[in-house]
């Protein structure tokens, strides 16, 4: 702590109080944006949630960098003089934060201030919160009102009403009643199969989630030292909220917090607090993707890079190129024992490929503020990371050293990535069609085509639909991870093919017809949609609409309209309506 009795330099505390009170505001106006999303739930208001994600994540970069330009007025030209009041100011903005609530909030503003302000390559070990070893997330009994428990001291059906009649939601309720009694019985039912029916309580946290068009009561079943998720979505429609499904499995709670969706609206001053709880029934899913899943995707990033580097220093796998088709656009490389795929921009492109470094950016900034829905991998961006060179295949370096020129520096004994992201690592889907079992790849055929509608019917077209640039999730769910032909539905004009008028036409090797940039011609994708065999047959048996003009021009009607499709993170057959007689 700073010695108070001590007078501290007014540069210093002007420097640690612009970087609290940026901090303040930041988190503030983060948690203004997100009470919103009860009034826009009730209200039916779900273009203005859409308008309201889009704006709470740009708020991080907006503070962090008033705090950038504001202290290059203060902070001296001589870097060593400006290194050393830093630091001061760091040790003052403790004292200013400690105490909070969100302290690895204010922890990760503080870096990403301090890594654009002063241009960190790497580590720095004086400047940055840096600490790579073991971190504990709170533990809470529910005295401290993140979660409300709820014992089972008689009927189960009366233990869920009082769930439900405690949430903020209890009087918007179209049939309380009977949702407690539906639920009740798929619960009891999961009680049977994993706990021979016991259960002592259940978990709810006190804030509601909310998402798209849905509203999430988050909370687990627990038995002796045993918990188990349950998650139930709610809808409201002109009749009331009702509960649409009981999510009670890992599974279903995993893909709901996945790094395909996104981000949570959770009204909650003590995040890690949330981040625990979930942890406590979704053990597999790191950290950093629970924060970036409750809307902290800055503080993910802190944790990857830390899980990152921590990982280096207890392994010895070294980075080499992924699995799968070389990229054009991209170079992707993975460290075999860390989940993750890292991809550069090349300095050139193919020839084929008429885009340019700052599209492939922009595209990927699109995908960051759209509407996920299950079918676009969450990518991470990280300027000036750097790594021993002999954590690096050889094969690799000659790669990143002819094509990535630009984004890295190689030395004899670095190697520093200018400009990456990262994204999960997934089973590129032209391998597992190759080699999975013939039950598995028709699945993920079938898959594939759903993926490629729902990306339809969230204003996106992928631009290249070869299965090369989809993935595999762990769960089985086909989803598109490479962005450099990436485009807005409504950006995108949608053609017959012309009929040709000879035999030369018909044999050129070249359009005879003029193509615009922007033109696509759906019944090209029956020859890119033809191979492997599998691709082929499922397309024309269960998604032939894919290969037509109209069906693309009708999403585009769609959008054009305004409407905002359902797009339910859990299957089909989960929901109330697809299996019981109500």
């Amino acid at each position: 702590m700073t010695d108070l009795s001590s007078p501290l330099d007014p540069t210093v505390e002007r420097l640690a109080r612009t970087l609290h009170d940026a901090f303040v505001d930041y988190h503030d106006r983060f948690l203004g944006i997100t009470h919103r999303a009860s009034r826009r739930f009730l209200d039916r208001d779900w273009a203005a949630h859409q308008a309201d994600a889009t704006e709470r994540l740009g708020l991080h970069k907006q503070l962090v960098y008033g705090v950038v330009d504001a202290a290059r007025l203060v902070l001296p030209d001589d870097d060593a003089e400006a290194r050393a009041l830093w630091v001061k100011a760091r040790r003052r903005y403790v004292d200013l934060v400690g105490e909070r609530m969100d302290l690895e909030l204010a922890e990760t503003f503080y870096n990403s201030t301090t890594r654009r302000l002063f241009e960190i390559v790497g580590l720095d070990t004086e400047l940055e919160f840096l600490w790579l070893g073991p971190t504990a997330l709170p533990a809470d009994d529910g005295t401290r009102g993140e979660y409300r428990p709820f014992p089972l001291e008689g009927d189960l059906v009366e233990c869920v009403r009082e769930v439900f009649e405690h949430s903020p939601l209890a009087t918007h309720f179209e049939d309380l009643d009977g949702d407690a009694v539906r639920v009740a019985g798929r619960v009891q039912a999961q009680l049977d199969e994993i706990w021979d029916g016991q259960l002592d309580a259940i978990d709810i946290l006190r804030p509601i989630f909310y998402r798209n068009k849905g509203a999430y009561l988050v909370g687990r079943l627990r038995w002796l030292n045993r918990v188990s998720p349950v998650i139930i979505p709610l809808l409201n429609t002109a009749r009331g909220v009702h509960v649409d499904a009981v999510l009670l499995t890992e599974t279903d709670a995993s893909r709901l917090f996945g790094y395909t969706r996104s981000y949570f609206h959770v009204l909650c001053r003590r995040p890690a607090a949330i981040v625990g709880f979930l942890k406590s029934v979704l053990p597999v899913k790191p950290v950093a993707e629970l924060y970036t899943s409750i809307g902290y995707s800055q503080h993910g990033k802190t944790n990857l890079f830390r899980a990152l580097y921590r990982h280096m220093d207890h392994s010895n796998t070294r980075f080499e190129r992924a699995r799968g088709a070389r990229g054009m656009v991209m170079a992707v490389f993975t460290l075999p024992s860390f989940d993750v795929v890292f991809k550069l921009i090349k300095d050139r492109f193919a020839p084929t490929k008429r885009t340019t470094p700052e599209e492939v950016k922009r595209r990927y900034k699109l995908v960051f503020n759209h509407d996920r829905v299950g079918r676009l991998v969450d990518a991470q961006e990280f300027t000036n990371l750097s790594f021993q060179r002999d954590r690096f295949d050889e094969d690799l370096i000659d790669e990143l050293r002819n094509d990535c020129a630009r984004t890295v520096t190689i030395t004899d004994d670095e190697v520093v990535l200018h400009h990456v992201y990262t994204e999960r690592r997934l089973y590129p889907l032209d391998l597992y069609l190759r080699e999975m079992s013939p039950e598995r790849a028709r699945a993920a055929a079938i898959d594939y085509g759903f993926a490629v509608k729902d990306l339809a019917a969230a204003a996106i077209f992928p631009g290249d639909l070869f299965p090369k640039n989809f993935g595999v999730t762990r769960h089985g769910a086909v989803v598109f991870y490479d962005y450099d032909e990436l485009a807005l539905l409504q950006d995108v004009n949608f053609r017959k093919m012309p009929v040709s008028q000879n035999y030369d036409d018909e044999m050129s090797d070249q359009p005879w017809f003029p193509v615009e940039p922007h033109d696509v011609f759906p019944e090209e994708f029956k020859t890119y949609l033809r191979s492997p065999r599998v691709v082929g047959e499922v397309m024309e048996s269960r998604h032939p609409e894919l290969c037509t003009v109209e069906f693309w021009k009708s999403m585009q009607e769609q959008h054009r309209r305004g409407e905002m499709p359902d797009f339910f993170p859990y299957p089909e057959e989960l929901r109330f309506h697809a299996t019981d007689d109500d």
